[in-house]
């Protein structure tokens, strides 16, 4: 298993995922300890081990829960490749304003366009995980310790 490493062919599919018409999903645990899931089209590779969202609303949904429950898991798919192309990512999320002008200037048009005023903050995910396939072959990597 490889130490965690979000560059080439996994960097290309998070970063393209929106454009092509295949958001990411994101789960995490809501304040009740229930499962949620959303989709985020402003997913990109922050780092080399790090992946990072936008959330239009900082008081509700996942920039809320992640403080106290910050276990979270984000999947990929696209068929459209040669071969599907699948990923699942496992990490600790984390409100980042820091990171807000970066992860902001990163994403799609049309998620800038539904925060015009930048209300929204930076969620950023230190990656524990990722396993799948693209069209190299199998993805098994995970952080060291």
């Amino acid at each position: 298993m490889a130490d965690v490493d979000l560059s080439g062919e996994i960097a290309e599919a998070i970063n393209g995922a929106a454009a092509s018409g295949t958001a990411m999903l994101i789960a995490y645990v809501d304040e009740d300890g229930r499962p949620s899931m959303s989709y985020r089209g402003s997913t990109q590779v922050y780092s080399s081990d790090q992946v990072a969202v936008w959330a239009r609303n900082p008081d509700q949904g996942l920039p809320v829960n992640v403080k106290e429950r910050p276990l979270v898991s984000l999947v990929y798919y696209n068929r459209q490749t040669p071969g599907p192309f699948f990923l699942t990512i496992k990490g600790r999320a984390r409100v980042a304003p820091e990171a807000n002008q970066h992860v902001y200037d990163h994403m799609i048009k049309g998620e800038q366009d539904r925060d015009p005023d930048r209300k929204g903050v930076a969620v950023v995910v230190d990656v524990d995980s990722v396993s799948g396939a693209g069209p190299d072959g199998r993805i098994s990597q995970e952080r060291a310790e």
